[in-house]
């Protein structure tokens, strides 16, 4: 009795591999559009812009978002996640594609709630390093948004804060 007791202490202080919340990732599924501001590292203040997105969960732990967005009416961006969930370390990992400076690696992403938050690295030095934080909140109304925090000037700033409606 004792050691089934010990066993059952053990299964919940070290959890088994587990997928990623379906419900999450298939809150991504569809056509979005919206609009929100970019902040490159040459301007001095943010560009607006206007992007469309088709998302899909590619997988049980994969989810990949793909689309442009639009400031003004000749400047293009191609933007996009593609975002792995890992079982074994419970974490999330993937790519971003969305800077001039090129595919960005996501590292070290948790979900907590409804909010998924990664190490965002730069394959360059942007705004004095190449790291930032992105965050990724969908509530599940059909509605997320996608926010590159980065420290300019040595203060916390939005440099990317773009949110997307189903539609």
């Amino acid at each position: 009795m004792r050691i089934a007791h010990l066993l059952a202490i053990a299964t919940l202080a070290f959890p088994t591999a587990a997928a990623a919340d379906p419900g999450f990732l298939e809150r991504f599924d569809g056509s979005f559009r919206g609009t929100g501001s970019v902040q490159r590292e040459q301007d001095t203040s943010p560009r607006r812009v206007t992007c469309r997105v088709e998302g899909s969960q590619v997988s049980e732990n994969r989810l990949r978002i793909a689309g442009t967005c639009r400031a003004a009416v000749i400047v293009r961006r191609e933007i996009g996640a593609d975002i792995r969930f890992d079982p074994a370390s419970g974490r999330f990992a993937g790519s971003y594609t969305g800077s001039t400076k090129g595919i960005s690696r996501l590292t070290n992403g948790r979900l907590q709630g409804d909010t998924l938050t990664f190490t965002l690295t730069y394959p360059v030095t942007v705004h004095g390093d190449r790291t930032a934080t992105m965050t990724i909140r969908n509530t599940g109304g059909g509605t997320f948004s996608l926010v590159v925090t980065d420290d300019v000037d040595g203060t916390p700033r939005r440099t990317s804060d773009i949110t997307l409606r189903r539609g």
